[in-house]
């Protein structure tokens, strides 16, 4: 009736004939390793028995779970999803077990998940999306990801540096500096920015670089509209971006000339492009609409987006190896081959704002981004 009950470690060792420490050292992974005939026997015993070891007793005896945690701010996100994709991809090829949560930028959520995480002893954490925290709060939350630190995980977050482990971000000013450049050289003279009202990094690096890079063309902002770069406010700031496009008589819209508007996101320039082209707005003959991320649905939609294309998954993948990269070492060895850098149709460089492939800055991985014009939603003046 073995087959009915659970085979302990205690029945392992007994018929191997060795102790139950011993037996523990050589399926648990300790690194105090028992000999390569008795190892054999252990195992042998083990295989025949059908024993599977215990995850929480593995973790004890090698200090260490094989537990990697991913924390996602929002999955319906595709900027997101596709990073959180290519990390767990890679971690799979790797035959490495990840536990994931939604953390919906919530401080709370975010803490409770790191102190599982930590209890669980976790190898490593990837944090995926920004938080919006005050000073206490940020040292609460620096406090918890060095407690992790010091009990040997590896932390990597993407785009916000808390102050613990390493930063992988894309060179968002670069990429919205060069969107700017390309609106006015398409003839575009007002120009209106998302303004992020949750401030997060990315979101903050963008407006700053594209209010830059139209500055720099001799052009100003002429609105800042507020809302959230959350993939729900999407309708709301199409609305608010159709008011300024309808403000005023026909014959002021014809003096003023027509409005580019800077989404921050390729989700909210779609959403904007949908209440547009709803609403009967022509684009780009009364809007134009940037984006930036480089997600799948900007290539599809008609007319497509002008973005700042992203290596998104492998963005995730390079996440991966870095938390598998002890500290001290190297972060980038070699070229970092990515998936969307080769030839696409349309794809421009950024001008003199490209980043020159991938580079490290310190503890941070700086991720290259590509100009795309899209097929009709920019058009050059003629």
């Amino acid at each position: 009736m073995r087959a009915m009950t659970q085979v302990t470690l205690r029945d392992v060792a007994r018929a191997a004939g060795v102790s139950m420490a011993t037996a523990s050292r050589v399926l648990n992974g300790s690194a105090r390793t028992p000999g390569a005939e008795i190892g054999q026997r252990v195992r042998a015993a083990a295989q025949q028995l059908g024993y599977v070891p215990n995850a929480s007793a593995q973790a004890l005896a090698r200090s260490s779970s094989g537990l990697l945690g991913l924390l996602v701010q929002d999955l319906e996100n595709p900027y997101f999803a596709a990073i959180a994709s290519g990390f767990q991809r890679a971690a799979a090829a790797d035959g490495r077990l990840v536990l994931m949560a939604q953390t919906g930028g919530e401080r709370v959520t975010t803490i409770a998940a790191l102190r599982s995480l930590k209890a669980q002893r976790a190898d490593g954490v990837l944090m995926i999306g920004s938080l919006n925290l005050g000073l206490a709060q940020r040292a609460e939350l620096h406090d918890l990801l060095a407690e992790l630190q010091d009990g040997g995980a590896r932390i990597v977050s993407i785009a916000q540096d808390f102050g613990v482990g390493r930063v992988l971000a894309p060179d968002d000013r670069a990429g919205g500096a060069a969107l700017a450049q390309a609106a006015v050289a398409s003839g575009y003279r007002r120009l209106a920015v998302l303004e992020d009202t949750s401030r997060s990094p990315s979101a903050v690096a963008r407006a700053e670089g594209f209010t830059a890079g139209a500055a720099g063309a001799g052009v100003g902002i002429e609105h800042r509209v507020r809302g959230s770069v959350a993939v729900t406010s999407g309708r709301d700031l199409g609305t608010a971006v159709l008011d300024l496009v309808r403000g005023g008589t026909p014959a002021d819209r014809a003096a003023a000339g027509r409005l580019c508007f800077f989404a921050i996101t390729d989700a909210i320039a779609l959403a904007v492009l949908g209440r547009a082209l709803q609403s009967g707005v022509r684009v780009p003959e009364e809007l134009g609409i940037l984006g930036f991320d480089g997600i799948a649905a900007g290539r599809e939609s008609c007319p497509s987006l002008t973005t700042v294309d992203l290596p998104l998954r492998e963005m995730g993948r390079h996440a991966y190896r870095m938390l598998r990269t002890p500290v001290g070492t190297e972060l980038l060895e070699g070229p970092v081959l990515s998936e969307g850098l080769g030839p696409l149709g349309g794809t421009e460089p950024l001008g003199s704002t490209e980043p020159p492939g991938w580079r490290v800055e310190g503890s941070t991985v700086l991720a290259p981004g590509r100009f795309r014009r899209g097929g009709t939603t920019l058009r050059p003046s003629r």
